[in-house]
């Protein structure tokens, strides 16, 4: 009998996911018009609307990533403090012989002048780095942790480069990201899909990542990676040739192009290669263009 109530429950279940599916307002391939070349193709190699399974796991990636950042949530705080702590065990205590006097930084939430100056190395705009998140939210933070613990060479290597600002940069791919992949509220979607729909990811290009979600839980963590260590990559060689600076004008086109090599890549890929591997190949056959 409870096996019964179990197997009704399970299709109870699988029809509410079926028909969220088919619901314009909440999946994305449904609400993106086909392609012509989709439209001519009368068999399933080409059917770009996500699957039950696929759709179910890009719902719960949503809802784990579109959270804003909330001072008042004690996890908010505590992964905050983490990427603090870790900050501190790499650049030591060498920051409190910065003179702070001359820098403006806009001290709330009682942050004494050693976290201050640590979270201006890190590339906050102010010494309150909870003001910065509006655009990322939560997984913005979630990812500077991510990659600071999985990625420590790289991570160690950014935050002691004077001109590159980590936070910044972290925060604004990871809103990107969000975007493109239409992983915001439902509102946000609707106004990118009316103002800026060439940022948003094709009906393939979300279908091949959707794909791919169902062996790697942490796909988006990871594809994230590999397009910071490329920004990075690609931000060295223009200070090599002498553009010592960061602001908003220099990192904005790299971090633009290296989205927008990312819908390329996706839309190459197929389900019998690696998806990871294929990016990280990618990234470095472009970079190592832009060297020669």
């Amino acid at each position: 009998m409870e096996e019964t109530e179990n197997s009704k429950q399970t299709l109870i279940e699988r029809v509410n996911i079926t028909n969220n599916v088919r619901n314009n307002a909440r999946s994305p391939t449904q609400i993106l018009e086909k392609s012509t070349e989709e439209k001519l193709c009368c068999c399933c190699c080409m059917d770009y609307d996500l699957t039950i399974t696929e759709y179910k796991l890009f719902n719960d990636l949503k809802k784990k990533v579109i959270p804003p950042y909330d001072e008042k949530n004690p996890s908010h705080e505590y992964n905050l403090e983490q990427l603090l702590k870790k900050a501190k065990s790499i650049l030591g205590n060498d920051n409190d012989k910065e003179d702070i006097s001359n820098k403006s930084t806009t001290n709330t939430n009682n942050t004494n002048d050693e976290d201050v100056l640590i979270w201006r190395k890190l590339g906050f705009q102010t010494g309150n780095p909870r003001t910065d998140f509006r655009a990322g939210g939560l997984f913005s933070l979630e990812f500077m942790n991510y990659f600071a613990n999985n990625h420590e060479n790289e991570f160690t290597n950014m935050i002691n480069e004077d001109y590159f600002t980590y936070a910044l940069v972290c925060i604004r791919l990871c809103y990107l990201m969000r975007v493109y992949l239409f992983l915001l509220p439902q509102d946000e979607i609707k106004i990118n899909i009316k103002f800026q729909k060439n940022a948003l990811a094709s009906r393939k290009e979300l279908k091949n990542f959707c794909y791919f979600l169902w062996g790697d839980s942490n796909l988006l963590f990871n594809m994230a990676s590999v397009v910071l260590t490329f920004i990075y990559q690609k931000f060295i060689s223009q200070q090599n040739k002498g553009n010592k600076e960061s602001n908003y004008l220099i990192i904005e086109p790299i971090i633009s192009s290296a989205i927008q090599s990312l819908k390329n890549y996706l839309n190459d890929i197929n389900s019998n290669q690696d998806l990871l591997t294929k990016l990280k190949t990618k990234y470095r056959e472009n970079f190592l263009k832009i060297l020669k």
